[in-house]
C-alpha cells in the first residue's frame, strides 16, 4: 500500500500542519459515496455497503488527523473554533435557509406562520436528530455536525482527563451512548455523538500504529474483507443516523473493517494523477458538497429520474455543480471584502 505522505516542515520556517494528501481524496471519495448511498433504495446491496462504514469513516478520519489539546486553555481555543466551524455553518444554512425558503413556498405569507416555521427548525436544532422518534423531529443530515462537534468535545475532554487510559474510558463511553441511544434520544445527538468518541480514538490510534499496521496489511486486509462483504450481504451495519444498533458490537465491528478497506483503498487511488486532483479538491471542500446535498428536498425535481441509472450520475453532477458555484461566489464575496477591509 501506499505510504502516508507527511511533508516535513523547513527548517526556515516553524513546523505547520500539513494536510495528508489520502485524507483528502479519502473524504471527497467518502461524500460522493454519501450521495449515492442517500440516492439508492433501502435494501440495496451497494446502500449496504456504503452505509456500513460512510459516516463512521468521516469520524475516524477526523480521529486519524486531529491533534488533541494538552491544556485546558488549549481544549478552550478548540472548542470555540469547532464551533465556529461545525455548529455556525449549521444555524446560518439550515437554520435561516430552511426557515425563509419554507416560508416563501408556503401559501400562508403572515408573521405567525414565519413564526411558527422558525419555531419548528429551532425544535430540530435543539434534538438534531437524523431520524424522528417518539414525537423528537429530525434535522436531517446535519445530525453529523452536531454529532462530530459533541464526539470531539468528549474525546477531547477524556484526553485530558485520562490521558494514559483514554482506549477503555472510550469504550465505555461508546457503550453507554449506544445504550441510551435505544431507550432515549438525547437533544443534540449526544448519544451518538459518544459513539462517535470511539470512532475518533480508533482513528488516532490507527494513526499511531500505522507502520505496524502496514507490515500487515494484507493479511488483515483479507481478514476484514470477509466478514465484511458477508455481514453486507445479510443486511447487518450500524446505521448512526437511525440508531440502528442491533447486534451493536457486531456491527460496530464490522464498520471498523470497512472504514480499514476503504482507507486502503484510498491510499492506492491517491497515486492515480488523473482522479487525486478531482477527489482531492472535493474533499477539502467537503462541507459545501455536504449542504448542497442536504437541500435534496427543494432540488430532487431536477435531478429526480424515472430510472435509477440516470437519477445517480444526475444527482452527483448537480451536487458538485451548485457547490462549486456557491464555493466560487463565497471566495469571490471574501476575496473581496478582504480587499475593501485592507484599503
Amino acid at each position: 500500500m501506499t505510504a502516508v505522505q507527511q511533508p516535513a516542515a523547513t527548517a526556515s520556517r516553524p513546523a505547520v500542519r500539513q494536510r495528508i494528501d489520502w485524507i483528502d481524496t479519502a473524504k471527497g471519495l467518502c461524500m460522493i459515496l454519501v450521495i449515492v448511498g442517500h440516492t439508492l433504495p433501502y435494501g440495496n446491496l451497494m446502500r449496504n455497503f456504503i452505509f456500513s462504514f460512510h459516516m463512521p469513516a468521516f469520524f475516524f478520519l477526523t480521529g486519524y488527523t486531529a491533534h488533541r489539546p494538552d491544556t485546558w486553555q488549549g481544549f478552550a481555543r478548540r472548542v470555540k473554533k469547532d464551533f465556529a466551524a461545525l455548529i455556525v455553518p449549521v444555524l446560518g444554512v439550515v437554520q435561516v435557509f430552511n426557515v425563509l425558503l419554507n416560508f416563501f413556498l408556503s401559501d400562508d405569507r403572515s408573521l405567525t406562520n414565519l413564526w411558527d416555521i422558525a419555531r419548528y427548525n429551532a425544535i430540530t436544532l435543539f434534538w438534531a436528530s437524523g431520524n424522528p422518534a417518539d414525537g423528537i423531529p429530525s434535522c436531517g443530515m446535519p445530525w453529523f455536525l452536531f454529532a462530530l462537534f459533541w464526539g470531539k468535545l468528549i474525546w477531547e475532554l477524556l484526553g485530558l482527563l485520562f490521558p494514559k487510559g483514554d482506549f477503555a474510558v472510550s469504550f465505555i463511553v461508546m457503550l453507554f451512548g449506544a445504550y441510551i441511544g435505544q431507550v432515549q434520544y438525547l437533544p443534540q445527538c449526544l448519544d451518538v455523538a459518544m459513539v462517535v468518541v470511539m470512532y475518533l480514538t480508533l482513528g488516532q490510534l490507527f494513526r499511531q500504529h500505522q507502520a505496524l499496521l502496514d507490515r500487515y496489511r494484507v493479511p488483515l486486509f483479507l481478514a476484514m474483507l470477509i466478514p465484511w462483504a458477508w455481514c453486507c450481504q445479510q443486511g447487518i451495519y450500524i446505521e448512526l443516523a437511525s440508531r440502528t444498533y442491533s447486534n451493536y458490537i457486531l456491527c460496530a465491528s464490522i464498520s471498523v473493517c470497512g472504514i480499514w478497506i476503504f482507507c486502503h483503498l484510498c491510499r492506492e487511488l491517491n497515486a492515480n494523477n488523473t482522479l487525486r486532483p478531482a477527489l482531492s479538491f472535493l474533499g477539502r471542500h467537503s462541507l459545501w458538497l455536504f449542504f448542497v446535498h442536504h437541500m435534496d428536498v427543494f432540488t430532487s425535481a431536477i435531478w429526480q429520474k424515472d430510472r435509477l441509472l440516470f437519477t445517480l450520475p444526475c444527482r452527483l453532477a448537480w451536487d458538485i455543480l451548485l457547490s462549486l458555484l456557491l464555493l466560487g461566489c463565497w471566495t469571490l464575496l471574501r476575496t473581496g471584502w478582504r480587499r475593501l477591509t485592507a484599503k
